[in-house]
Parts: structure tokens; sequence; C-alpha cells
């Protein structure tokens, strides 16, 4: 198990670690993408193509002022955002959570979990994962005690990474105007320092 490894963390570890974060967030844009596709189709007139995207993307309701209580965060939904799945519980002590803005742009992805990894290390795999995946990265930079990136390509964005002490977070925002998600991070009350990001990029 990677969450109990006190010496450097073998190939398995690491693969276990990308696959994981890479996971929701791929499943983050890709909600993101139909989204954003389903309102270019409405706008260019073609609805059939727009009912079929938004088939794809989160179904939403608002549930501004609902309270979401995790062993990591806490935070009080905003008013005109929603959270299409429950948290999550993932391997190693870990969650998952969603949010989406009720126009679906911006959105929020947090993922948390126990492993020995540092935030930049865990960044690097990741972005070069994602490179992969056709998603673009900017090269990453520390900022206010985290490690950032900007997100271009299949998936648009900002990304986050964190640790403290055997603790490590992935927080995605994506959307064509992620600056909106302000209202969310204003929201969020962490329970663990250097996890979260206090803006969206």
């Amino acid at each position: 198990s990677i969450a109990i490894l006190t010496q450097p963390f073998n190939q398995e570890a690491r693969m276990r670690l990308i696959v994981l974060s890479t996971l929701f967030i791929t499943i983050f844009c890709f909600s993101n993408i139909s989204s954003a596709a389903a309102q270019r189709a409405q706008k260019s007139g073609n609805t059939p193509a727009a009912h079929a995207y938004r088939s794809k993307a989160p179904q939403l309701k608002e549930m501004g002022g609902q309270e979401v209580d995790t062993k990591y965060f806490k935070v009080i939904i905003p008013a005109g955002w929603s959270m299409p799945v429950p948290v999550q519980s993932t391997p190693h002590n870990g969650v998952t959570a969603l949010f989406v803005s009720m126009s679906q742009s911006p959105a929020v992805s947090i993922t948390v979990m126990e492993t020995p990894a540092t935030a930049k290390q865990l960044g690097e795999m990741t972005l070069e994962n994602m490179e992969k995946g056709g998603i673009a990265s900017t090269p990453l930079e520390e900022k206010d005690g985290m490690w950032h990136s900007n997100l271009s390509g299949k998936g648009k964005g900002s990304i986050w990474f964190g640790d403290n002490n055997g603790i490590a977070s992935v927080t995605v925002i994506t959307g064509d105007d992620i600056e909106k998600a302000e209202d969310f991070f204003s929201a969020l009350s962490p329970k663990t320092e250097r996890l979260f990001p206090k803006k969206a990029q």
C-alpha cells in the first residue's frame, strides 16, 4: 500500500498515483467538454447535437447553502453551484469531490489522498500523463505554498497540487471563465493547510 511507504515509492506506486489522479481529472474534463460543446451547438442552432452533448454532461440541481463535510475540508456550497455526485471515497484514505456551476462552467474537482509523494512529484507525474492524453500544460510554478499549472487543449483550466505531512491533493478548475470559481474557494474551509488553493489561478 503506497499510503504507508516510508522509502521512495516504486514504479507500481507511481502508476497508482497517476491513474488515481488522472481518472478523476479525465472524468472532470470530459464533463466540461460535453457542456462546452452543448453550448456551442445550441448557439449554432444545432439543437439535436446540443441535446446529444448534454446527455453526457452531469445532471445538475441547485445546491447552494448545503454543507459538504469531509476529513480534509468543509464547504458551504455557494448559490448557483451544484454537486453532481456525492463525495467519493478513494484508496489510501482518499476522497474526491466534484462541484459544478449551474451554468456548467466553471467546475472544481478535488482529490485528496495519503501518499509519500510531494506535491511537485505528483504534479510532474500527473502533467506528464495528461500530456499524453492531449492536455497541454504550462511548467509547474510554486504559488502560495502549492504547485500550479495552467491547462489547455482538451482540458482548459487550472490545476493545483498540495501536500502536508503525508497527504497530497489535486485540485482542478476548468471552464471558459475559471475566475468565477472564486465564489467556491471563498466558501471552502480547509482542515489541513497547504492542500487547497485560495483562488482559481
